[in-house]
């Protein structure tokens, strides 16, 4: 994995939390931590909306600015804008990408909090349970875990750290072996990435293929690949409960017509 995308941004990720340790909640032990979390006001249920469609499947419609294998998607979006237009043309939830490398912050999750009453996703790379309160406090109802960055001990550890504070999580696999790590660690909320974190090369049959491993007492997202509403249709024939789709809106002239129009579609 030595120089991939995910390995240069986990490395950048790694830089920026040991600067930010020398902050206040940063040097909180675990106990304190948790009792920060707990404290604050309680989530959205992020899966129990996904589920609550009337025509599947739930469109999670994020909010991202630019990507490290696309480039910039839609640099000036406004988050308030586009989730207005989220909100009011179909989207079941948000994600909202809060990592630099895909031009996000947290700054545009509280935006978008402030704006709309979705239940949000904080999409980031998330590497303790830090960033999960801070999550939280700037207005997330769910987290994403990747397989891929963390070791299993871990992803286990800031699952049941994230639902102590009541907040889900969608774990990313990519692979069978990716997935079966995110039942076992304990989601129940399983998303699979069309999108290689290696590569960054899409292929939604990834997406296709993994359905069948995952039992329907979960929640199966399937993420990024998304470029038409026939694909779209071809993921929902798969049996995909939700789809996580950015940059075919973001990369609209109308992402509210767009979202509109594939939402219309099943």
């Amino acid at each position: 994995m030595s120089g991939t995308y995910l390995d240069k941004i986990l490395a950048a990720k790694r830089s920026e939390l040991s600067q930010a340790r020398a902050g206040r909640s940063a040097a909180l032990s675990d106990k304190e931590l948790t009792e920060l979390g707990t404290r604050l006001p309680k989530p959205r249920d992020f899966i129990a909306a996904l589920r609550d469609v009337r025509h599947p499947p739930a469109i999670i419609a994020e909010f991202k600015r630019a990507s490290p294998s696309a480039g910039g998607l839609n640099e000036a979006a406004d988050p308030r804008t586009i989730a207005t237009l989220y909100a009011a043309n179909g989207a079941t939830a948000m994600s909202v990408l809060c990592d630099k490398h895909f031009q996000g912050s947290l700054e545009d999750l509280r935006t978008v909090r402030q704006t709309v009453t979705l239940p949000l996703l904080c999409k980031d790379f998330i590497l303790d349970r830090w960033q999960i309160v801070e999550a939280k406090r700037t207005g997330a109802d769910a987290i994403l875990l990747i397989v891929a960055a963390l070791e299993p001990p871990l992803l286990r550890q800031l699952i049941a750290f994230a639902h102590q504070l009541d907040m889900q999580v969608l774990c990313e696999a990519h692979d069978a072996y990716e997935v079966d790590r995110a039942m076992a660690a304990g989601a129940r909320l399983i998303g699979v990435n069309a999108r290689d974190l290696k590569t960054f090369e899409i292929n939604i049959q990834t997406c296709i293929d993994l359905r069948e491993l995952v039992p329907k007492g979960f929640t199966y997202v399937a993420e990024s690949g998304v470029g038409s509403i026939d694909d779209a249709k071809r993921l929902a024939e798969a049996g995909a409960d939700a789809l996580l789709i950015g940059s075919y809106f973001m990369k609209s002239e109308s992402p509210g017509d767009t979202l509109r129009a594939l939402v219309e579609s099943f």
